[in-house]
Formats: structure tokens, sequence, C-alpha cells
């Protein structure tokens, strides 16, 4: 019995594993602002930035190190393989007009100690230090850019894919339609009562709903995989778009104003950056002061060997002080401050031009907003009227009032409305999305 439990818990296993790897989660989005949360926590690049920061935190971090002092402990080991000589005057030693040569020291020489540096004045860590702050914010600023993007691209596929949801509704209830004039054009043709003419254009009009069709379902599969990408969704798992398009007047306000555009403060921290670099380039003509000191002993031995007595060894240490002026350097510093002065001044420019760019296309994009607006409202009230008058040509032609021709035509008004309206809502939306995004 072992054997058969065993083999029926392996199969058991199996089949869990397998179901499991295959199951797939289903992520629903109920709005746009849900879009925007979840890009927001969940896309790859996103987090690649997260990390951006992190490095650029570090970095300040670290650069902070130059206010405090440097602290090391060391020894060191010397075999002094042929001591140096020193020329001394005989009457040292009782020889009167005679030079000695005699040798200080002993063969091997141990030291041992701590030793400790600190910077007084060093203005050039100092803006060192200033720059890598900077830094940092700039990268946040990026950050912030970077999401504003996020949201705006996140925007145009979330609208772009309701209405080409929308779009594929009405081309399912326009091809139910379509097919109704083949059959019901063929039928005519048999009676004698039409032309091959009109068959023919209730066949190209049954064709372009289908081509409608199929270009909606590629859009709203672009769109939503496109998504899937953007919000981080994996891509087994399914995307669901709770919210339904209306085809009719969007609820979008006029706006007079538009929120802050985060591309302008990374211009703005670009100069500040610019700066410090100026200021960190002309430091190098400051003078530095720094103290160091030394605290160890020696022990000096003939033979080779290390005694831990203490006794064996000799207190060593000192206190110095270093003071270090530039005076000429070959006019490098002279000519690299003044690069920096000209990329500051770049970085000006560049932001000048970014912000008087934005205030006229801000301008614009309140204009455009407004502008489609009242295109989709125009366009949907036609999109409206022209169902209404397929309908009443309906009837008119049951009734044997007016001919095929100008049934078919109603038809193809109908369908031109119906395109109309959907792109002046894409311009409509894309614009909103922008606006979205700087909110």
């Amino acid at each position: 019995m072992k054997p058969i439990l065993a083999w029926l818990l392996l199969v058991n296993t199996f089949f869990f594993n397998a179901a499991a790897q295959n199951r797939t989660d289903t992520v629903r989005i109920a709005s746009v602002n849900d879009a925007f949360n979840l890009a927001v926590k969940n896309n790859p690049t996103q987090a690649v930035l997260l990390e951006q920061i992190k490095v650029a935190k570090y970095n300040y971090k670290a650069t902070q190190g130059v206010f405090y002092p440097n602290v090391s402990g060391s020894f060191t080991g010397q075999d002094n393989l042929h001591l140096g000589v020193t020329p001394v005057p005989g009457e040292l030693i009782g020889r009167p007009g005679t030079t000695f040569y005699a040798q200080f020291g002993k063969k091997y020489a141990y030291n041992s100690g701590i030793s400790i540096n600190q910077d007084i004045f060093d203005w050039q860590s100092v803006f060192e230090t200033a720059i890598a702050k900077n830094n940092l914010k700039l990268t946040q600023l990026r950050q912030d850019t970077f999401v504003q993007s996020l949201k705006d691209q996140v925007g145009k596929l979330y609208y772009a894919a309701l209405i080409a949801q929308a779009s594929i509704n009405n081309s399912q209830k326009d091809l139910a339609y379509a097919d109704t004039l083949v059959a019901l054009a063929r039928q005519r043709l048999q009676e004698g009562t039409t032309d091959a003419l009109n068959v023919n254009q209730s066949l190209i009009n049954a064709n372009n709903v289908k081509q409608n069709l199929a270009q909606s379902r590629q859009l709203y599969d672009q769109s939503v995989e496109t998504l899937k990408i953007l919000l981080g969704v994996n891509a087994a798992s399914t995307l669901l778009l709770n919210e339904a398009m209306n085809a009719g007047t969007p609820g979008i306000a006029d706006i007079t104003q538009l929120g802050a555009d985060r591309n302008l403060d990374v211009y703005q921290q670009q100069i500040a950056v610019a700066e410090m670099q100026s200021r960190a380039q002309r430091a190098y003509a400051y003078p530095k002061l720094s103290v160091s000191g030394y605290f160890g002993a020696q022990q000096f031995r003939n033979n080779f060997g290390l005694s831990f007595s203490s006794d064996a060894w000799n207190s060593y240490r000192y206190l110095g002080l270093n003071l270090t002026v530039p005076i000429f350097t070959g006019l490098t510093n002279t000519y690299k401050y003044k690069s920096t002065l000209a990329q500051r001044d770049i970085a000006r420019i560049q932001y000048n031009n970014a912000k008087e760019q934005r205030q006229i296309n801000d301008q614009l994009l309140i204009k455009d907003l407004a502008n489609y607006r009242t295109m989709a409202a125009a366009s949907a009230q036609n999109f409206n009227l022209y169902g209404k008058n397929l309908e009443l040509n309906k009837q008119k032609y049951q009734e044997g009032i007016i001919s095929m021709d100008t049934y078919l035509k109603t038809f193809e008004d109908y369908l031109k409305a119906e395109n109309t309206n959907l792109n002046n809502l894409s311009q409509l939306f894309n614009t909103w999305s922008t606006i979205l995004s700087r909110q």
C-alpha cells in the first residue's frame, strides 16, 4: 500500500504544480487614477530610478566623510641591509685632524602606531559635498519628471483602450446592420427592384465595418499589452478595464491653469549644480589647512626578532600642521573655472528657453482642450443624429418612400460620423492625459 500512496502523492503534486504554473491573475483597473497608482508602484523603470536615488544618497553621505578625521593603524618592519654612514670629526674620539665614519641605528627597526589626519579648511571638499547634495536633489527631480511622463503615457494608453472598446461595441452593432443590408440588397436584386451596384455597395460597407472592427481590436490589444509593461503587470495576467467610455459628451470641464511641469524643476536644479561646480573649481585657488598626528612606538634590534615587552619599545609621537597655498598652476584652474561659468550660463539659457516654451505650450494645451471638447461634443451629437436618420430612412425604405441608394448613403454617412466622433474623442483624451499627468 505504501508504494501506491507515494505514487498518488507524486501525481497529485505534479498536477498541483502544473496548475499553479498555468494559473494567471486578473488585474482590474477601475479608473485612470488606479492605473496611475499601479504604474508608479510597479513600473520597472521606476524601480531603477529609485535605486539611482539610493546611489545618489550614498554618494552624498560619502562626501560628508571629509568633515571627520581619518584614523588608521599601522605596523611596519624594516631590515636595514646596510646602515648609512655619517662623517664625524676626529676631535670627538681623540683623533684631531681626522674624520671618522660612524654608523648609527640598528639593523632592524619596527614602528607601530595610530595616524590621525583632519582637514581644517578645505573649501574644495565643502563644495564637492554641496555638489553631491544638489545631484541627489537633481536625481529625485528627474524621478518626478519620469513619473509625470509615465502618467501621460499610461493615460493615453488607458483612454485609447477605452475608446477602442467603445469602437468594438459599435462596430459589432454596425456589422449586424451591414449584414442585414447585404441580405436585403441581394433579395431586392433577385426580385429585380435594385441593381448589382447597390449589392456591391452594401458589401463594401460591410467590409469597411469588418475592417474597422479588426483595427479597433488591434488597437485595444496593443494598448492593453503596452499598459501591462508600464504597469508592471505579468505577461500571463489578464488586464481588465472596468470603466466604460461614454460615446457622448465626456465629462471634462474647461480649465484655465495647469499644474507645475516637473521638467522645469530639473532645468532649475541644473543651474544650482552648475553654480556649485563653478564655486568648487574656484576653490582650487584657496589655501588648505590640515592637521596630522601620530601616536606610536618604535623598536630597534640588531638581530631579527620582535619583542612585546614594554621595555623594548620607545615612544614616538608628533603633531603637525600643514598649510598649502596654490601659487601658479599653469592657468589650468583659471580656464577650468571659466568653463564651469560657461556651463552655468548654458544651464540658465536652457531653463529660460524651456520656461518660455512651456508657457506657450500650456496656453496651447488649454485651448486644445476647449476645442477638442467642443469638437467631441458636436461629433457625438452628429453621430446620434445620423443614427436616428438611419432608423428613419429604414422605415421610409420599408414603406417604399426612398430608394436603396438613399438608404445605403445614409448608412455610409452614419459610419463616417462614428469614425469622426471616435477620432475627436481620441484627440480630446490625449490632451486630457497630458493635463492629468501635471496634477
